[in-house]
């Protein structure tokens, strides 16, 4: 490819990338296309070659499966429905009373130089919802995740990619169904199923103490909503993608018997009894992330990703009282 070609296809997702990160939305209408409605095809069936399968059509959340931890039934891993609690004796009141103080000191120590577990504000906050949230459920930042933690980035960005080949492998169909879509804006959505983050090198377990604690294993999916400019709007003589992606997150807070803590290697029985005596609770975490990506045609690799919102994250060392820095 000459050079002059490949200046002419950066300008061009330059000029596309520009438009969907200042105020025009995703898709803003660019000026050759600006009187025609986009066309809104459907195509059936699902892509399967990516690690998710998505399919054309609004988010749906897929089908999950969480244990229940030390409440599991033994008999069935996949029964949803938690075994009973057991009255507590006062050898559990006491361990409860232990963990509530370690938990106090850990607050206190957060930020404090040369303490040890001094950066972990996210677990923290994590294990009193489970002493004190009685079960229900809980909102976690992801950007904090995606931007502390280097797996976190990872996660991110496979994510994304696998959503944009999708997308691309949709796009095509069309075209092949309706070839006059060519010289049209098209508009879909797509909906995937889920994807564990936790293992392997493109959804890796969190690398850092504080998201090991805050969420562990846990479980994402994307959706989005994709258009497309054709090649006489995109000016670089293929079109250009545009799509706004959500990821979403959720995991179930619990302990489970057999495993231990990474860094201190505190069993988890150790808090999983305050479950089976109902002292503590698990419960759900939820998180979203939404990204704005602007790629030309078979060059997912070479689009351009932003944030929908640039304000900057709150920080729990933004908070003034050491309670309250989780």
């Amino acid at each position: 490819m000459g050079a002059e070609r490949r200046a002419s296809r950066q300008r061009a997702i330059a000029n596309a990338a520009s438009s969907s990160t200042t105020d025009a939305p995703v898709g803003a209408v660019c000026a050759c296309c600006a009187n025609a409605p986009p066309a809104t095809p459907t195509a059936a069936g699902t892509c399967t070659s990516t690690t998710a399968q998505y399919s054309v059509g609004a988010p749906q959340r897929p089908p999950i499966h969480h244990d229940n931890g030390f409440r599991q039934n033994p008999s069935d891993s996949d029964d949803p429905t938690p075994t009973p609690t057991t009255e507590p004796n006062l050898a559990d009141r006491a361990s409860l009373l232990y963990w509530r103080g370690t938990l106090e000191g850990a607050e206190a120590a957060q930020g404090v130089p040369y303490v040890p577990h001094n950066d972990i504000p996210d677990a923290l906050a994590a294990y009193r919802h489970f002493l004190d949230g009685m079960g229900t459920d809980r909102t976690f930042s992801y950007e904090r995740f995606v931007a502390s933690d280097s797996s976190g980035a990872v996660i991110l960005r496979n994510a994304i990619r696998d959503i944009q080949l999708c997308a691309e492998k949709f796009y095509r169909k069309m075209l092949a169904d309706d070839p006059s879509l060519a010289t049209r804006r098209v508009t879909f959505a797509l909906t995937g199923t889920s994807i564990p983050a936790g293992s392997g090198s493109l959804y890796p377990y969190p690398s850092t103490e504080n998201w090991q604690k805050a969420i562990g294993a846990h479980v994402i999916w994307m959706s989005g909503t994709v258009v497309v400019e054709p090649a006489p709007c995109s000016g670089g003589g293929e079109p250009v993608l545009k799509m706004r992606t959500t990821l979403h997150a959720e995991d179930r807070y619990n302990f489970n018997p057999g495993a231990a803590d990474i860094a201190t290697g505190t069993p988890d029985a150790a808090n999983g009894r305050f479950e089976v005596t109902g002292l503590a609770h698990q419960y759900m975490n939820y998180a979203t992330l939404q990204r704005d990506v602007t790629w030309m045609l078979g060059r997912p690799d070479a689009g351009v990703t932003a944030r929908q919102d640039n304000s900057r994250q709150r920080q729990p060392s933004d908070n003034r009282r050491a309670r309250n820095r989780i």
